[in-house]
């Protein structure tokens, strides 16, 4: 159990320290940290020095953290997994947070967009002639999932009378009499998941394109083959969750009180899918046209972000606008019908989470 944990928090830390690395490109080509920059200052001396200084930074403090949460581990036991992670995030935040306040200061200390002329650019195609959706992907986690039917169908009839619904660090320590809801508890996570994701794939190809006022025809280009390479990287990363969610049922079906050693076939391609999905984002916005540029810069809207994370404009009537780091959409929470809507929402699957196991059992 004791390697178990240990592996698990090793492969955690390698994941988290992956994608923090990776966070300077997980932005708008004119976005260094949440600040927008102007095309003339990408890649000035000051955003290359600060990026190598979060870099590396980051790296120490996966190193750091990985080792201590080994230690807490060996010394406490896996139920402290948790901790490293938590520790991590935070501190991924604050190295975030730390270079995003001296780009903002040197932005305003050498008034980077005095004389820059700036611009809003969209293209209509994207709305008339959207890239199309990879339908037939989504075979992938359906067949995923229909395979887990069928093996809990089977296995089903020799059962035992009570089955472990719960497990903590691979040790089992709640359990359910024979049931439907008990013995296909997984099968409805899976079936849950794979909806999720792959609707907000359906939701990222109908999504608005921050078009490159700069090289406009190359960012839209840029723009239709992200989301067709997310799109399917979505329904991959679906894929794979309900393929480690598969070890997790069979672990119920097992009916063994320590089920450690499926711990990482349950981890490992969940982490194989968030690497893929975090690589095709890291990797939008590489293409550009030889010699295109407008000679625009996107419009400095820095007020209207908080820590270069939130959103917040009580002018903007939209309830969601695109993230500043990473792929998606945040809620604009200057909108109070939006946030108030957001958070009923998030209070009530939060609910349903904590209450679903009792519904079932």
């Amino acid at each position: 159990m004791t390697t178990t944990g240990v592996v698990a928090n090793l492969v955690l830390m390698a994941l988290l320290s992956y994608l923090a690395w990776l966070t300077p490109v997980l932005s708008a080509r004119s976005v260094r940290f949440g600040v927008r920059v102007p095309d003339d200052r990408i890649e000035d001396p000051l955003v290359r020095r600060e990026t190598a200084r979060f870099r590396t930074a980051v790296l120490l403090a996966g190193v750091v953290i990985a080792l201590a949460g080994v230690g807490l581990i060996l010394t406490a036991g896996i139920a402290l997994l948790p901790v490293a992670v938590l520790a991590m995030v935070i501190v991924w935040y604050l190295l975030y947070f730390r270079a995003n306040r001296v780009i903002t200061a040197a932005k305003r200390q050498q008034n980077w967009y005095e004389g820059v002329r700036q611009g809003v650019t969209a293209d209509t195609s994207l709305r008339s002639d959207p890239p199309r959706f990879p339908w037939a992907w989504l075979l992938l986690p359906v067949l995923v999932v229909a395979a887990t039917v069928v093996a809990g169908v089977i296995r089903y009839p020799d059962l035992p009378d009570t089955l472990p619904v719960h497990f903590s660090g691979g040790t089992a320590d709640r359990f359910a009499p024979k049931s439907v809801g008990s013995a296909f508890q997984i099968v409805f996570i899976q079936a849950a998941l794979t909806v999720i994701l792959c609707v907000v794939g359906v939701l990222v190809f109908r999504g608005p394109a921050d078009v490159d006022p700069a090289r406009p025809a190359a960012s839209v280009r840029a723009h239709r083959k992200f989301v067709t390479r997310l799109g399917k990287a979505l329904i991959a990363l679906a894929t794979l969750f309900d393929a480690g969610l598969f070890a997790a049922a069979w672990a119920t079906w097992d009916a063994s009180p320590d089920a450690g050693f499926l711990l990482p076939l349950t981890l490992g391609p969940v982490a194989a899918g968030v690497a893929i999905l975090v690589a095709i984002v890291a990797g939008r916005n590489r293409d550009r046209e030889p010699d295109e540029h407008t000679g625009l810069s996107h419009r400095d809207d820095d007020g209207n972000w908080i820590g270069g994370v939130l959103y917040r404009n009580a002018a903007d009537p939209s309830w969601f606008v695109a993230r500043r780091f990473g792929v998606g959409w945040t809620v604009n929470v200057g909108n109070r019908t939006a946030l108030i809507t957001c958070l009923g929402l998030t209070a009530a699957l939060v609910l349903l989470g904590i209450f679903l196991p009792y519904l079932l059992h």
